[in-house]
């Protein structure tokens, strides 16, 4: 992963640079407003990731080259969503919301759907968080 400097029309003396966390922030963000999108991340990395408090990033993965970004992002569809259907939103939501609050362009959204959740299994673990 690479930060990314956006070039200024004009300006010469300074720049921007974006982090590609950032990034990884706003396409988590996109994904988890999707309807049947129940968690981001497989299983290990959703204990990871909440054990070190990346949870606003975990399941996303962003690669920054030239101002083109790429987005890998693994999802939990709830049982009954069509889950191509959900992919596609997803990809869909992420590109729109980085391009437009990055100024980024985004080359390539890959989404991988790493299980499936069942609201009925939910109440069974029989415990709190």
């Amino acid at each position: 992963m690479a930060d990314a400097p956006i070039p200024e029309s004009g300006a010469t003396n300074g720049s921007v640079t974006i982090s590609d966390s950032v990034v990884a922030k706003v396409a988590h963000n996109a994904c988890r407003e999707i309807d049947g999108v129940h968690a981001l991340g497989g299983a290990a990395s959703r204990a990871l990731s909440s054990f070190r408090g990346e949870s606003r990033t975990q399941g996303v993965s962003v690669d920054i080259i030239d101002n083109n970004v790429d987005v890998d992002v693994t999802i939990v569809v709830t049982y009954g969503a069509n889950m191509t259907q959900v992919a596609q939103a997803c990809r869909e939501a992420i590109r729109t919301q980085v391009e437009g609050t990055t100024g980024l362009k985004v080359r390539a959204v890959n989404v991988l759907v790493s299980d499936v959740f069942f609201p009925e299994d939910e109440g069974e673990s029989g415990g709190g968080d």
